[in-house]
């Protein structure tokens, strides 16, 4: 069964303040409208909320038509509405003027707009394990799969997917792990697979091409630091204690004299 949610979100009032900072009087009251279609315009959910300091109190639900408080801050509230009759009709029929009404205008730009994700690997090393993350963000819609290989062959039981994120610009993002070992010359392969694209994209990560060359590049370089440091201890102790054997050597043969 599809389902397709469109929420319309107004405050009504927001931050009375009494002060310059916080007051215990300060409050918030904010109202928010959802239409859930369920099978299109054939089965249509309609909920108008109300939340005083973020908590809901009281909301007409269309499947009950009426309001129903959630608290005892929104009951007074729900019996006044409810015992409106012309203000109740008017509700009702919002499913019709405001969800249907609205349907084709949020449908055809929501259902039908395409991002393909974009795919890249890192790398962390452990004492015990070494993790290796796909991320995959800037997709739409929201299904997709992601699934690692290990030279070509599925690692299903090493991987780990976390939720799915939204990045706030009607696109989704996640972050899938690979806990596993690590040999020279294994290819690991991060594949993508969502409707925006034609193929599967498939991304390949190695230990030579990568990390190996640099972690090899930097162990030379601390060891010749380390080297250099040693060298230059050395002879700054080799040119201290010759000094001080030249100065004993004077001093006794001073009575000599």
């Amino acid at each position: 069964m599809e389902v397709i949610r469109v929420t319309a979100l107004c405050s009504l009032l927001t931050a009375i303040s009494l002060a310059a900072t916080s007051h215990p009087d300060d409050y918030v009251y904010r109202k928010k409208s959802q239409c859930y279609y369920r099978n299109g315009t054939e089965d249509i959910r309609y909920l108008d909320r109300y939340f005083y300091n973020q908590e809901e109190i009281v909301y007409f639900d269309s499947d009950v038509g009426h309001y129903i408080a959630k608290t005892e801050l929104g009951r007074p509230d729900a019996e006044y509405w409810n015992s409106l009759p012309d203000f109740m009709a008017q509700k009702r029929a919002e499913v019709e003027t405001v969800c249907k009404h609205n349907y084709e205008i949020n449908r055809i730009p929501t259902l039908g707009w395409r991002s393909e994700p974009n795919v890249r690997i890192t790398y962390k090393p452990s004492e015990y394990e070494n993790i290796l993350t796909c991320f995959v963000d800037s997709f739409f819609p929201s299904m997709i799969n992601v699934t690692w290989l290990k030279n070509g062959v599925e690692e299903p039981e090493q991987a780990t997917s976390f939720e799915l994120l939204n990045d706030g610009e009607w696109t989704y993002q996640i972050h899938v792990l690979l806990e596993t070992t690590i040999k020279h010359g294994d290819t690991f392969t991060c594949r993508v697979e969502h409707s925006s694209l034609k193929a599967p994209i498939e991304v390949d990560w190695k230990l030579d091409a990568s990390e190996s060359a640099r972690n090899k590049k930097l162990t030379g370089i601390f060891g010749f630091i380390l080297g250099a440091v040693f060298l230059i201890v050395g002879l700054v102790v080799y040119f201290h204690n010759k000094k001080g054997v030249a100065f004993l050597a004077v001093q006794q043969e001073s009575p000599m004299s």
